[in-house]
C-alpha cells in the first residue's frame, strides 16, 4: 500500500480511500455515542411497580410518544372514558341546571363548587346527606358516580342519562319491581366493578379490617388491557437500530402483545376477560385476587385464571341462572365471550383463523359505538367463510325472503337482539340458527318474532315448517291458546321481566321490525302500567317515538304521576284508534295471570 500511494498516479485514489475510511470511523463513533448516549438517558421502565401484579404495565401516555395516531383513536373510544376522576373535562351530567331528582320520597341536588361534585339526598324527616362525587363511571348511555369515604369507593344510587339528558334513580335500570328502597342498587367498587373498568385492578384487601386500599395501573380501559406489559417494549423502541430493525424485520419479536397476531382463541380472550362475567379458577384463588390483584395479562391462556360464569354455575348457594336463557344464551351484555364460546362458528372453525372478536370489531377503527366498521354491519363478516350466500340466488334460496328484506341480513336471523345492557337491547353473540319452538318450549325468544311481531309464535312454527322442511320437519305447534296470540304482545304481557323489555322496545321501532304506530300504541301504552321500572322506559321510549308531541311520560315519576300521564295518553291513543286501550288492557290482564317473573342482577 506505501509503493502504492507513492506512484503518482495512486495518489488521489489513496487519499480519497483514507477520507470515506475516517468519515466511516468517525460515523461509527458518533453513532455509537448517540446510542450510548440515548442508552443511558432513556427511562429505567423495568423498575416500574416491581413485585406489583402491574410490575412492567405503563401508562397510555407514555404509548403516545411513538402511537399518536393508535393513542388519538383510542381516546376517541367509550373504553378510554370508562373511569374517570371526577373533573370539569370528564363529568357530563349536570350538575349546575338541571340538577334536581326526587324520587321515593328523596330529594336529591347535585351540584358544582369550584371543580368539585357532590350530591345532596334530603329525606322524608327533613335530614340531608352530602356525597363527594370523586369518580365517574360510563360515558356513553349512562354515567355512574362514586364517592370516596375512609378510602373506599362506592358507587351513588343516582346516575345521568346521557341518552335522555336526565337524572335517574339505577332501580330503573336493573330487573327488579318497584321498591321502597332508594340504596339498592348503591354497591362498592372496589372488590367488584373494578376489575373491568380499568387495567390491572388490585383491590389489596385487608382480611382483618376487610378494608380495600385499591390500585389500578391505570383508569379506564387503556392500552395495557389490551397489550399488556409494555416496559420492555418501551425501552428497547427508545433505540434507533432496535426500531430500525423491527422495521426491516416484521416478524421480530417487539416484547408486546399484539391481539391481531395472536391465535384466534388467545385473542379472543383478551377481550374475553372483561366481555365475558368469570370466576376465579379455582374459586379459592379469589382471596389471592382481592389481596394481590388480578393475575391475567393479555396474550396468556385466560383459562388458567378464570372459568366463564355459565347457567349452572354457583358461588355457594349464589346462582348464575337468571342471567342466562334457558337453552344456555347469554341474557346479558358482559357476556359475549359465552355466547362465542357456544357458537358453531367457533367451536367448529378452524383452530388457527376461527371467529373472534376481531372478526368483526376494530380497536382503533370504525364506529366508536361498538367499534365497529360500516362494512362489517353488513352481512360481510359472515361471508368471508359463507361465501356462497354472496350470490343472489343462493342467499334467497337459503332465507326464503327478498335479497333486500331484513329477513335476509344475517345479524338479524343468526344473532337476533335478545340481551340486554345499559339500558339498551343488543344482538347476541351465541350465534345459531333460529327456531321458534325455542319460545314454546323454554321461553327463549326466536329470531323470526323479532321481524313478525304481529304474527304468532304458532305461526311462525308454521312457516319454518313449511320453508324449512328438511331441517324442521319435527317443529310441533303449541297447544296452549298464549302461542297462538301476535307474540309482540304475548312476551309484552306474559314474558318475565327482560323478555318485556326487549319487546317494548322492539314494539318501539327501535329494533329489526317495520311496526305501524297504531297498533302498537294501546299495547305500549298498556306496558307503562308495569311494576318494573326498566319495562316502563322501554315503553316510554315508544310512546314518545310514535306521538312526539305529547309530553313523554316518566317511568321513574310517582305512581299517582304515572297515572295522570297514563290517562293523558289513553284519550290520545283513543282518538286515534276507539277502544283499543280497553282492548289492550283486557288482553294484559288474560297475559298477566300467570307469567312468573325473575329478578335479575345485571353484571354484579
Amino acid at each position: 500500500m506505501i509503493i502504492s500511494c507513492l506512484a503518482p498516479n495512486h495518489f488521489y485514489r489513496c487519499e480519497n480511500e483514507s477520507v470515506i475510511f475516517k468519515s466511516l470511523v468517525l460515523t461509527f463513533i458518533a453513532a455509537t455515542l448517540v446510542a450510548l448516549t440515548v442508552s443511558a438517558l432513556r427511562p429505567d421502565y423495568s423498575r416500574i411497580r416491581q413485585g406489583k401484579a402491574d410490575e412492567n404495565y405503563l401508562s397510555s401516555k407514555n404509548c403516545l410518544a411513538c402511537h399518536q395516531d393508535h393513542f388519538a383513536s383510542w381516546a376517541k373510544t367509550f373504553h378510554s372514558r370508562m373511569t374517570q376522576e371526577a373533573k370539569a373535562d370528564s363529568v357530563q351530567g349536570d350538575f349546575e341546571t338541571a340538577n334536581t331528582f326526587a324520587y321515593l320520597g328523596v330529594k336529591a341536588r347535585m351540584e358544582k363548587h369550584d371543580g368539585r361534585f357532590a350530591m345532596t339526598f334530603t329525606y322524608a324527616d327533613g335530614k340531608a346527606q352530602t356525597f363527594s362525587v370523586d369518580r365517574t363511571v360510563g360515558s356513553r348511555r349512562i354515567e355512574q358516580y362514586l364517592t370516596k369515604q375512609a378510602g373506599q369507593y362506592t358507587r351513588l344510587p343516582l346516575a345521568y342519562d346521557l341518552t335522555n339528558r336526565r337524572w335517574m334513580s339505577l332501580n330503573g335500570s336493573f330487573f327488579y319491581p318497584d321498591s321502597e328502597n332508594y340504596f339498592q342498587h348503591q354497591a362498592q367498587w372496589d372488590g367488584n366493578c373494578v376489575f373491568c373498568h380499568n387495567v390491572k385492578a388490585q383491590p389489596h384487601l385487608n382480611t382483618n379490617t376487610k378494608q380495600y386500599d385499591t390500585e389500578v395501573a391505570e383508569l379506564g380501559i387503556a392500552c395495557g388491557a389490551c397489550h399488556g406489559a409494555s416496559a420492555h417494549h418501551a425501552e428497547e423502541a427508545t433505540s434507533p437500530w432496535q426500531r430500525t430493525f423491527w422495521r426491516l424485520f416484521k416478524t421480530a419479536d417487539k416484547q408486546i402483545i399484539n391481539p391481531k397476531k395472536l391465535a384466534a382463541e388467545r385473542s379472543l380472550q383478551v377481550c374475553g376477560h372483561c366481555h365475558g362475567q368469570r370466576v376465579p379458577e379455582p374459586n379459592n384463588r379469589i382471596l389471592e385476587i382481592l389481596q394481590r390483584g388480578d393475575p391475567y395479562n393479555a396474550g396468556e391462556d385466560l383459562a388458567h385464571f378464570y372459568k366463564p360464569v355459565e347457567r349452572e354455575t354457583l358461588i355457594g348457594s349464589y346462582a348464575f341462572a337468571n342471567r342466562f336463557w334457558a337453552n344456555g344464551s347469554p341474557r346479558l351484555t358482559a357476556y359475549e365471550y359465552q355466547g362465542i364460546l357456544r357458537s358453531r362458528c367457533f367451536t367448529q372453525g378452524d383452530a388457527n383463523n376461527r371467529i373472534n372478536c376481531l372478526t368483526c370489531h376494530s380497536m382503533h377503527e370504525g364506529d366508536v359505538r361498538g367499534q365497529i366498521k360500516a362494512e362489517n354491519r353488513t352481512d360481510k363478516p359472515c361471508l368471508q367463510c359463507h361465501q356462497q350466500f354472496a350470490d343472489a340466488a343462493n342467499l334467497a334460496a337459503h332465507t326464503k325472503h327478498s335479497n333486500e328484506s331484513a329477513g335476509s341480513r344475517c345479524y338479524n336471523c343468526h344473532m337476533p337482539r335478545v340481551v340486554y345492557g345499559v339500558m339498551a337491547i343488543h344482538p347476541t353473540h351465541d350465534i345459531t340458527v333460529p327456531n321458534p319452538q325455542l319460545t314454546t318450549a323454554q321461553a327463549v325468544p326466536n329470531a323470526c318474532n323479532q321481524c313478525h311481531l304481529d304474527r304468532s309464535v304458532n305461526w311462525a312454527i308454521s312457516e319454518t315448517k313449511r320453508l324449512w322442511p328438511e331441517r324442521f320437519s319435527s317443529l310441533a305447534t303449541s297447544g296452549d291458546k298464549q302461542f297462538d296470540i301476535a307474540e309482540g304482545v304475548r312476551a309484552l304481557f306474559a314474558g318475565d321481566a327482560l323478555t318485556r323489555a326487549l319487546t317494548a322496545e322492539a314494539l318501539s321501532g327501535e329494533g329489526v321490525a317495520k311496526v305501524e304506530g297504531k297498533w302498537a300504541l294501546p299495547f305500549l301504552l298498556e306496558a307503562f302500567n308495569d311494576n318494573y321500572p326498566i319495562v316502563r322506559f322501554f315503553a316510554a321510549n315508544g310512546l314518545a317515538n310514535y306521538q312526539a308531541q305529547l309530553t313523554k311520560p316518566d317511568y321513574l315519576a310517582s305512581a299517582a304521576a304515572r297515572q295522570t300521564s297514563f290517562k293523558q295518553w289513553r284519550s290520545a291513543i283513543d282518538l286515534l284508534n276507539p277502544q283499543s286501550t280497553e282492548k289492550a288492557k283486557t288482553l294484559a290482564q288474560l297475559l298477566r295471570a300467570n307469567r312468573k317473573d325473575v329478578d335479575l342482577e345485571v353484571g354484579e
